[in-house]
C-alpha cells in the first residue's frame, strides 16, 4: 500500500523543519517553525494510527507491534496536548526556555512516531 508513503515522507521533512529550528537563534523564528511541525506531527499521527489500523486488524501487523503502537498512541495522547500548550505559552510569552522544552517534546513524539511509521511500512511496502 504506496498510498502512506507521502504521510511517512511529510513526517520526516517536519522532523528535519524541527531540527533546523533547533539551530537558529531567532527565537520567533524557532516558534513558527515549531508550531507548523507540531501541527505536522499531528496530522501524522492520525494518518499513522490509520495505518496501524489497517494492519492491525487485518494481521498484517504483528500483535506485539500493534500493542507497541497502541503504547504510543496512549502517551502520545497524554503529551502532544501537553506539547501544544507549552508552544502556545511559549509563543505568548516569547520564552527561549519552554519554546527548547516544547520543541524537545515535539521532537521526541516525532522520532517515535517515525520509528512506528517506518515499521509499519516495511509491511505493507512487502506487497
Amino acid at each position: 500500500m504506496r498510498r502512506f508513503a507521502p504521510y511517512l515522507s511529510l513526517l520526516l521533512i517536519a522532523v528535519l523543519v524541527l531540527a533546523g529550528c533547533a539551530t537558529t537563534k531567532d527565537v520567533y523564528n524557532g516558534l513558527v517553525t515549531s508550531g507548523e511541525t507540531l501541527d505536522a506531527v499531528g496530522k501524522q499521527f492520525v494518518s499513522v494510527s490509520a495505518m496501524y489500523k489497517v494492519g492491525c486488524d487485518s494481521g498484517r501487523i504483528k500483535p506485539a507491534d500493534c500493542t507497541a503502537y497502541r503504547k504510543f498512541g496512549e502517551k502520545f495522547k497524554v503529551s502532544y496536548p501537553l506539547a501544544v500548550s507549552l508552544w502556545e505559552s511559549a509563543r505568548a510569552a516569547n520564552d527561549s526556555a519552554s519554546e527548547k522544552a516544547a520543541r524537545d517534546a515535539i521532537l521526541q513524539l516525532s522520532t517515535e512516531l517515525i520509528a512506528l511509521a517506518a515499521q509499519a511500512y516495511v509491511v505493507f511496502g512487502e506487497n
